[in-house]
């Protein structure tokens, strides 16, 4: 126990100077690292060669950057661009596979190329969020870096923190499995407990920001009281992203994806629920939005 906390509260921190200097380089490096280490883990544990998995990694540790500068997605033919490298990537992909295709599986194909293209851009809704502050087209003109630190934050309570009260509210009160196969340890009365606490969490940070780093004392985007159904929905989505990684781990007979974080596990076992949560946040800010700028 004193080593997972150990490793918790040093993963806070890195997590806590990310969100600090999100508008600089250093997010980018970060989620680099972060994605190409994931990417590495599923690749591992589907046992996929060698060959592939470096072109694999190497992709998902480019994307945070292409998502931040834009290297070949900016300008008239930036999406014509994307599109070619993308092109080129999946059909280098298959000529590997070819090439080895005693020892290759299309399995193995279709598992590198979906881990570095999924992982990296569910995690890049972090520097989406962000970038929001920085753009100057239509609504997003309201925007500050508070919004984006606010919005990020929202996100990891309902990645992190609804698990972490899922599991005290279990011990407790938990009674009845959930899925008792796949997650042995997960009842309903723990997740129920923990989707509760994370929203009445999240109505707290919001009053917070609210009062000391809103520009105008609100959100532009919602009040208080639509926090509680977001963050109901975010902390849902957090329990299927934690139960899919239980499914893929189970499925290669492994118990965790790697070693990188004592008493956690790998990156994999960390950012599992993150991968659903991201997205999901980002969709909803997207959705909202577009539907205050109509009106």
């Amino acid at each position: 126990m004193k080593t997972r906390i150990i490793s918790g509260a040093i993963f806070v921190l890195i997590i806590a100077a990310a969100m600090f200097f999100m508008d600089t380089v250093a997010l980018p490096i970060l989620l680099a690292f972060i994605c190409g280490m994931a990417t590495f883990e599923i690749n591992r544990a589907a046992k996929v060669k060698l060959p592939l998995s470096v072109v694999s990694i190497a992709v998902a540790t480019y994307i945070p950057f292409e998502l931040r500068y834009h290297f070949i997605s900016d300008g008239s033919s930036g999406s014509t661009f994307l599109f070619a490298a993308l092109t080129a990537y999946i059909i280098a992909m298959l000529i590997m596979m070819v090439k080895w295709h005693n020892e290759v599986k299309f399995s193995q194909v279709a598992i590198a190329i979906f881990s570095s293209l999924a992982i990296p851009n569910s995690l890049g809704c972090w520097i989406r969020m962000n970038d929001l502050a920085l753009s100057n087209m239509g609504f997003y003109t309201g925007f500050s870096k508070s919004h984006a630190v606010y919005l990020v934050l929202f996100a990891m309570c309902c990645a992190w923190l609804s698990d972490t009260f899922a599991y005290f509210t279990g011990v407790f009160f938990g009674k009845h499995k959930m899925t008792p196969v796949v997650s042995p340890k997960k009842t309903w009365e723990g997740a129920i407990g923990g989707v509760l606490l994370t929203a009445a969490l999240n109505v707290g940070i919001y009053f917070l920001f609210s009062a000391k780093f809103f520009p105008n004392g609100e959100f532009p985007l919602w009040s208080w009281w639509a926090v509680i159904p977001i963050s109901i929905v975010l902390s849902i989505v957090s329990i299927f992203g934690d139960l899919s990684a239980s499914v893929i781990k189970r499925g290669y007979g492994i118990k965790d994806y790697g070693k990188i974080m004592p008493g956690h596990g790998g990156i994999m076992d960390r950012f599992d629920s993150a991968l659903f949560v991201f997205p999901t946040m980002y969709s909803i800010v997207y959705v909202i939005s577009g539907i205050l700028e109509i009106i």
